[in-house]
């Protein structure tokens, strides 16, 4: 069973819920009072939504409803791809490696991996130098234990509503940290509709995520990713 696999089995019940949401928001409205009972995550994220009954908040109602439309979109794709996390490390390394030349590049995966020049593939792409790289990531005892973690620290998947805003609050406060903090990645992850699902891996990169690519030496790249498996 790969990460995502794992994630699945935390989702699948809030899949369901994200395909009738605009149904559910409706209902979520009209019974506030009961929702403010239940667990905070998603209570916080009711209170927002309060602010749809001012005409002076609707930018703000807005948002809110823009998030939830993405938080769909990514878990639809928790679903459509073959494993949704190792594609988000992937998308992570290829942004650190961006700027690096094939000379640099081949260095990099050398010291991540463990790969012995002279037994190593020659790598000419960016894209298979930041697959190896990301499996290797993904594959190690460091980055299994803090996404298996990440996963259990979810909500205990339930058929409600509020239980599907616990997540989307949680996916919605750490996009908007990694937009805050890193634009260009998060626009990256926002192409591929995964940004909503970044607060999975957030553990593992939020140590080095405010560095930009244009301002990475070699040296730094090489620690950033060999600090996401410790």
């Amino acid at each position: 069973m790969n990460h995502s696999d794992y994630l699945r089995v935390h989702m699948e019940a809030e899949r369901k819920i994200a395909l009738s949401l605009e149904k559910g928001i409706k209902l979520f409205q009209e019974n506030s009072k009961e929702v403010m009972s239940s667990i905070y995550s998603g209570v916080e994220r009711a209170t927002w939504y309060s602010a749809c009954f001012f005409d002076e908040y609707q930018d703000v109602c807005q948002e809110l409803r823009e998030e939830d439309k993405r938080m769909i979109a990514a878990i639809n794709e928790v679903f459509k791809r073959n494993d949704v996390i190792l594609d988000m490390i992937e998308l992570y390394v290829k942004y650190v490696l961006d700027n690096f030349n094939e000379n640099s590049r081949t260095n990099i995966i050398t010291q991540i991996t463990g790969y012995l020049a002279k037994n190593r593939v020659r790598f000419v792409t960016k894209s298979t130098i930041s697959y190896v790289i990301a499996k290797s990531i993904s594959e190690s005892i460091g980055f299994t234990a803090k996404i298996r973690t990440a996963i259990a620290k979810l909500s205990n998947v339930t058929l409600t509503l509020l239980g599907f805003y616990s997540y989307v609050q949680k996916a919605a406060l750490s996009a908007r940290r990694l937009k805050l903090l890193n634009p260009p990645f998060y626009q990256i992850l926002h192409h591929e509709n995964i940004e909503m699902l970044y607060f999975i891996i957030e553990p593992v990169l939020q140590k080095n995520i405010g560095y930009l690519n244009t301002t990475l030496s070699e040296r730094d790249a090489i620690t950033i990713l060999r600090d996401i498996v410790k």
